[in-house]
């Protein structure tokens, strides 16, 4: 009677995961199946302990240590001295199932592809006890969510560039302002929005035509992608537009990544069409400012951008600051439902 009842509890789970449409909901989802999963086929008198954990987590809790500063929830309960070999797992690129004997005892590592927020993450299982029959059910069980995470991210991804779209952009959003900027690694953090646009993206076109020109789009978005860090989210809003939205320790950090880019694009040659540039406006996130007004002031700095000699990035609050810009745009409470 208990396995079919833990039987029907997994099913009930496995359904749950077939709810799910972003990306974003999909690690929760994983872990609730597998608690299920392992109840049914390697259960354990202690409580199960798992977690889905990314490198750039790693990372950032390893360079937390000894600081006193405040580390996510997610790490409550794991030993420190862990971090290393954890660390040291993803570093070898591996993609096999791996298990380390520790002092807390028996770790489990399963790598795992699937999110849009981390690129690098493994599912990570502490238990004595599981044979090879349990660790071969948990493979399958992770084949077929990655299929399903297939299936769900794809439809979250521009189809030309492979960037995230628009309606993703929307969603992440939302959920970095529900989280009151906590997200999965070292917090506080500032967070920015920047408009990318291709300077005479029409020249390009109206000359080379129109494969030409997709294949700078394709070009360029891996150069984004390549130059920017792992976990900064890159969007292709339509035609020449992309939007990046970053999570930054210190504020200053945004100018640096954004130059970094600007000098990475000017020194590289486009096949035919040779160098290309972009216009780039950026404005801060903030709790008190509705998402579509980030997105204006964004758009007012990129506008002031293309008009003053492209090129270049131009920062919407320093503009207002220096007179540049009037800021007319309206601040109130962010109401996301």
């Amino acid at each position: 009677m208990t396995t079919q009842l833990n039987l029907s509890e997994f099913m009930q789970t496995l359904t749950d995961l077939t709810k799910v449409r972003e990306s974003l909901a999909l690690d929760p989802a994983l872990l609730s199946l597998m608690q299920h999963w392992l109840s049914i086929f390697a259960a354990q008198p202690q409580p199960i302990r798992m977690q889905v954990l990314s490198r750039r987590q790693l990372v950032s809790v390893i360079s937390t240590l000894g600081s006193g500063e405040v580390t996510h929830a997610a790490f409550d309960g794991w030993v420190p001295e862990n971090y290393a070999l954890l660390l040291n797992y993803m570093d070898k690129g591996s993609h096999q199932y791996e298990c380390l004997e520790t002092s807390s005892g028996k770790l489990h590592i399963f790598p795992l592809q699937q999110s849009i927020a981390h690129k690098h993450a493994i599912l990570l299982i502490q238990h004595e006890t599981l044979d090879e029959e349990a660790i071969s059910l948990i493979k399958q069980c992770l084949e077929m969510f990655h299929h399903y995470a297939s299936l769900i991210i794809e439809n979250e991804r521009d189809a030309l560039t492979g960037l995230l779209n628009r309606k993703t952009f929307d969603h992440c959003v939302s959920k970095i302002l529900l989280n009151d900027y906590t997200p999965e690694f070292k917090f506080p953090l500032h967070h920015f929005l920047a408009i990318f646009d291709i300077d005479f993206f029409k020249k390009i076109n109206d000359t080379y035509g129109h494969l030409i020109g997709d294949e700078v789009l394709i070009l360029l978005s891996r150069l984004m992608q390549e130059t920017f860090r792992e976990g900064d989210l890159l969007f292709r809003f339509g035609g020449e537009e992309f939007v990046g939205v970053f999570s930054c320790a210190d504020e200053n950090d945004i100018t640096v990544l954004l130059e970094r880019f600007k000098a990475t694009l000017n020194a590289h040659v486009f096949p035919q069409v040779g160098h290309v540039s972009m216009s780039v406006g950026c404005s801060r996130m903030a709790l008190n400012v509705l998402p579509n007004t980030v997105l204006e002031r964004a758009d007012e700095a990129l506008y002031y951008a293309k008009d003053h000699g492209r090129n270049q990035i131009c920062f919407y609050e320093e503009l207002v600051e220096n007179g540049l810009l009037s800021d007319s745009t309206i601040q109130g409470e962010v109401e996301l439902f």
